[in-house]
């Protein structure tokens, strides 16, 4: 547990100093006026007062009992600290000081060793390079870090790798009049870590709604873990930094180059039903719907205006993210006519127009809250100095007091009517200025449910030959090679994927035989780690119908690629169908990701990939195929499309095979060839590289 850190009750700043820009003088203040509800017992050598608090020269020499200890002193006295912080019997250290890992060699021995020591006491240590930490609970109170937002109580808790995403964070609740819970800024990570402080405010019932931003991730599969037990109770808002691939020269599979950082932390967010974002505006005004409504039941979103434009716009963007147009029933339209005057339009959104009275907003509210189609709504108004605004802010709060459905209000008003705005949201209704982040807010909400309460199922059972394929692999093990094309096929036969028939060929010797066991018509393939387009660069023969033909195509291909002296292989040809592509890669802290999307030339181009954590359960192996979006094309828009069975048993079967041996670095299965219902689909090209 976590108490000691998020509820302590006393606090002791080392670096305690009189200088108001110090970092320790602003901790105590901090302390001191959000009404710490402990003693605060500043520390400094030379004793004497800080703001009317006694400074003691040493922790020892503190009369009570310490729970936390803020340390803000050069990284070479610590050790002389944390030893007289264990001997205290302290629980928790928030190290605010820089000079660790982050700076190098030196400073990743002195962050190992001053963990080693804080532990050695029962202590636990966060940072270091840290803000620290806030809990706004009244009963509490603690800010017990440097910085600048005020702390109003509120049931936003925030995790943040980033102090000063963190900050923004706080900063724009502040102003929204929502306030935050708990708040963390962890820094270096080099002990208490981020999927402990997740798991704290998952048990915390004041936390409605957890926003967190990371950088990298330190134990994915910790976070993984704690995350998908927290969604289905409570919304988890994410956002990562550093979304661009920096390592992609260091490989050369498709998969490779695809799946980086930023798609490791989608896979592992969709997996855990975690909702993800790419812009930190948006996920505050997520979080401002998320703190105050209930997730909708569903997509279908019903809207309310005075106005057209702007209805206009929070249309596009509530179909642009997922949401549908929910249709009125016939009572519920006939309501809408009775209520409403003439001049109005009865469709969705309902424009109720400009001279509308509170009476006609509740009318349309009520009615839209209580058709049996509609899952949320939305209402636009731009504020007229010629209706009662009091009085229709009153109407849409009773309207809404009436429905557990969520309700968000989008106001186009000036400083006159900002009370207006105040006095929605003390209410508990989220006003937005813009439609478009009306429509998002309830978006992302609807995007949470779906997670929520979508099928659940474990990884299917399925029959393989593992011996036989860990057989292959074995003989590759520590090489950092990619395995030759004929054992990567074994491999792939094994775990049940569909292949061609393939044959190796060394020498002229090999071409009849191998020609008899694959037959014509055949494929002549250059077989090198070297060779990556292999089309591009003449290393593949199609269409060999005769011996002659063949050893035709292999005097020539074996004289183009003498120098870099690689084997060759004889397939099968298969007829061409619907290129998709199919690849796993390695993730450190994690296991194996899987990657599928339209192969073939679309890959690189249109990159158009859906990742996921392996092994994979059928739903989320339909859940990828589904996300691409050139899904179309393969169930057929315009009549044909391919046995999607067939390819979500080969999808689920990779999976299996790359959680089944992590020490597969990459696997590009490029192109697999998809047919249509009835005829099971074909990897024609396979890569498979072993650490």
């Amino acid at each position: 547990m976590l108490d000691g850190l998020f509820k302590p009750r006393s606090v002791a700043i080392i670096g305690a100093s009189k200088n108001p820009f110090s970092i320790g003088h602003i901790v105590i203040k901090n302390l001191a006026e959000y009404g710490f509800q402990g003693p605060i017992f500043p520390i400094n050598p030379k004793g004497g007062n800080i703001r009317s608090f006694r400074c003691y020269k040493s922790v020892l020499d503190v009369p009570e009992e310490i729970d936390l200890v803020n340390i803000s002193i050069k990284a070479s006295l610590l050790p002389m600290v944390i030893k007289e912080c264990g001997e205290k019997g302290v629980k928790f250290l928030i190290v605010h000081s820089a000079g660790f890992k982050e700076v190098g060699d030196e400073g990743i021995k002195r962050e190992r060793e001053m963990v080693e020591l804080a532990n050695s006491y029962g202590m636990r240590v966060y940072g270091p390079n840290s803000q620290g930490i806030q809990n706004s609970d009244p009963a509490v109170s603690v800010y017990a870090n440097f910085t600048f937002v005020p702390m109003n109580p509120g049931n936003v808790s925030i995790v943040a790798q980033g102090g000063g995403m963190g900050e923004m964070l706080k900063l724009h609740l502040y102003n929204v009049g929502l306030g935050h819970r708990m708040y963390a800024s962890y820094g270096n990570e080099c002990d208490l870590s981020m999927p402990e402080i997740l798991e704290y405010y998952g048990q915390d019932e004041g936390s409605k709604v957890i926003m967190m931003q990371t950088e990298s991730f330190k134990d994915p599969k910790a976070f993984l873990e704690v995350a998908s037990k927290i969604t289905p109770h409570k919304p988890i808002l994410a956002i990562k930094s550093g979304r661009t691939h920096e390592g992609s020269v260091a490989v050369s599979s498709h998969t490779g180059t695809l799946v980086d950082q930023a798609a490791m932390a989608t896979a592992m967010y969709r997996k855990a039903g975690v909702v993800e974002f790419t812009d930190t505006h948006q996920m505050v005004k997520a979080a401002i719907a998320f703190s105050t409504q209930e997730p909708p039941k569903g997509n279908r979103i019903g809207m309310i205006t005075n106005t057209g434009g702007p209805g206009i716009m929070a249309v596009d963007e509530a179909i642009e993210n997922g949401l549908t147009l929910a249709k009125w029933s016939a009572k519920g339209l006939e309501r809408l006519k009775e209520t409403q005057y003439a001049e109005a339009s009865l469709g969705n959104p309902v424009d109720v127009v400009a001279t509308a009275g509170p009476d006609h907003y509740f009318h349309a509210m009520d009615t839209l809250l209580k058709e049996r189609g509609t899952d949320m709504v939305l209402v636009f108004f731009v504020t007229a100095p010629f209706v009662d605004l009091d009085a229709i802010a009153a109407k849409i709060k009773e309207a809404c007091s009436a429905s557990e459905k969520p309700v968000v209000v989008v106001i186009e008003t000036r400083e006159l009517w900002y009370g207006l705005i105040d006095n929605l949201r003390k209410g508990g209704i989220p006003v937005y200025e813009f439609a478009e982040d009306g429509s998002r807010a309830l978006a992302s909400m609807a995007t949470y449910a779906g997670l929520r309460d979508r099928k659940k199922e474990a990884p299917p059972r399925l029959t393989v030959k593992k011996a036989g394929a860990a057989k292959i692999v074995k003989k590759y093990a520590g090489k950092g090679e990619y395995i030759p094309q004929v054992d990567a096929f074994a491999v792939l036969q094994a775990y049940g994927i569909p292949v061609p028939k393939v044959a190796a060929i060394n020498t002229k010797k090999d071409i009849a035989p191998a020609a008899k066991k694959v037959g014509f018509p055949c494929v002549l393939k250059v077989d090198s780690a070297d060779v990556i387009h292999k089309s591009d660069e003449g290393g593949v023969v199609l269409d060999i119908a005769t011996a002659k033909a063949l050893t035709a195509a292999f005097d020539k291909m074996s004289k183009k690629f003498a120098r870099r002296k690689p084997t060759y292989v004889l397939m099968e040809q298969k007829p061409a169908g619907e290129e998709i592509i199919v690849g796993a890669t390695a993730s450190p802290g994690l296991g194996s990701l899987v990657m599928f999307g339209l192969g073939g030339i679309f890959v690189e181009v249109m990159k158009d990939v859906m990742v996921a954590v392996a092994p994979l359960s059928r739903p989320e192996a339909r859940e990828m195929m589904e996300g691409i979006k050139g899904y179309p094309v393969l169930a057929g828009v315009r009549g044909g499309g391919v046995d999607l069975k067939a390819v979500e048993d080969l999808l689920l079967r990779v999976s299996k095979l790359a959680a089944d041996f992590p020490e597969i670095a990459e696997m590009d299965l490029n192109p697999i060839f998809a047919y249509p219902k009835g005829k099971k689909p074909s990897a024609v090209d396979v890569r498979i590289k072993v650490s």
